[in-house]
């Protein structure tokens, strides 16, 4: 057991965690100087097959799975927000324009191999349902999600056609996703289209050589009944820079030793419309919870690393800070100390 008297420190994972928290997930270190973009520079002991930093990896799935499997501690503004979204979605008035919304909608929540997958006869049904289970969390984080890709590609287009969407929100449409889709950010995203899918049983983002090595413990906390994926692989090429010759997102994250997955996430920006369009009046905790909920889905689902989320709207956020923060303000410190032991004996053994 490892003490510490300046601290209260009781257990070694204790310790862990506070380490964890001060370095924060995934922390933006400083960039090396004239270092090259080789496979000789990542050191093959700390980086997977993708030249990701395994450690950082391991972290990231480990926060993404605590937060799917504690829906009732991460849930309310995705809940609330699904709530106002079943409003939106039974008050079907059969006009074409509603028609196609459902149609684009179902058929982004019901594909082959998606994580969370939903059938479009559930729909209804998930998006009331009071279950506070990953499973559904999961999905009602998805169909916010695709509610928001409709807009992005449909409803900004002409929003008086799809008026029966914004009627929560007085903000111009084309503003809400400026807000979430910064210039910065998506002027060069920097990555290939899908190379291949794999299937994956577990929730994250690692390799399957790496998951293999975990603790049997962690292996269970990243296994879920009922979210299994067809995992895309993308690729990301760091030579791309912005228009005034500065590093685009991906060298930026290459640099700080970040783990890339797919670049910055637009999928997020899309969550974030929904949520915006839904609710206008949204408090800046309830959008880091939001942000906590897309790293639970995107994390979870191998699609997106954390910084690769978190920049969309709060790039501030401690995600281990905030699992901590909220577990404890739930009275789920146990929970969150059996969490923590079995990443802190993972870190070991991949040592």
């Amino acid at each position: 057991m490892l003490t510490q008297k300046s601290n209260d420190f009781k257990t070694r994972d204790d310790l862990f965690l506070n380490n964890l928290r001060n370095k924060q997930l995934a922390q933006l270190t400083r960039a090396t100087k004239n270092a090259s973009h080789t496979y000789e520079f990542q050191n093959k002991l700390e980086h997977d097959r993708n030249f990701n930093n395994i450690e950082k990896t391991v972290q990231e799935s480990w926060a993404a799975a605590v937060i799917l499997r504690n829906a009732h501690v991460f849930g309310d503004t995705i809940y609330m927000l699904s709530a106002k979204f079943s409003r939106v979605w039974l008050n079907n008035n059969n006009s074409e324009e509603f028609n196609f919304f459902v149609k684009k909608v179902e058929a982004d929540v019901d594909t082959d191999g998606q994580f969370a997958r939903i059938s479009k006869q559930d729909i209804p049904s998930v998006l009331l349902s009071a279950e506070y289970s990953a499973e559904m969390f999961a999905r009602k984080i998805l169909l916010i999600k695709s509610m928001g890709a409709f807009i992005i590609d449909h409803g900004i287009r002409d929003a008086e056609k799809y008026a029966f969407l914004f009627k929560h929100n007085t903000s111009p449409a084309a503003k809400i996703v400026e807000r979430n889709r910064p210039e910065g950010l998506f002027t060069v995203r920097g990555r290939s289209d899908v190379k291949s899918k794999a299937y994956r049983e577990d929730i994250g983002i690692l390799d399957q050589a790496v998951f293999s090595q975990l603790d049997p413990k962690l292996q269970q906390i990243l296994t879920i009944n009922g979210l299994t994926k067809n995992r895309p692989q993308f690729r990301t090429r760091i030579s791309h820079k912005l228009a005034d010759g500065s590093p685009a997102f991906v060298e930026r994250m290459f640099d700080r030793d970040n783990p890339l997955i797919a670049s910055i996430s637009g999928s997020t920006s899309c969550i974030f419309t929904a949520a915006d369009v839904l609710d206008d009046k949204l408090s800046q905790s309830q959008i880091d919870q939001i942000t906590l909920c897309a790293i639970a889905l995107f994390v979870g689902g191998g699609y997106h690393s954390v910084h690769e989320i978190i920049n969309i709207r709060s790039p501030h956020l401690n995600v281990i800070t905030s699992i901590e923060n909220q577990m404890r303000l739930k009275n789920r410190s146990a929970e969150l100390q059996e969490y923590v032991s079995a990443l802190y004996t993972s870190r070991d053994l991949l040592r």
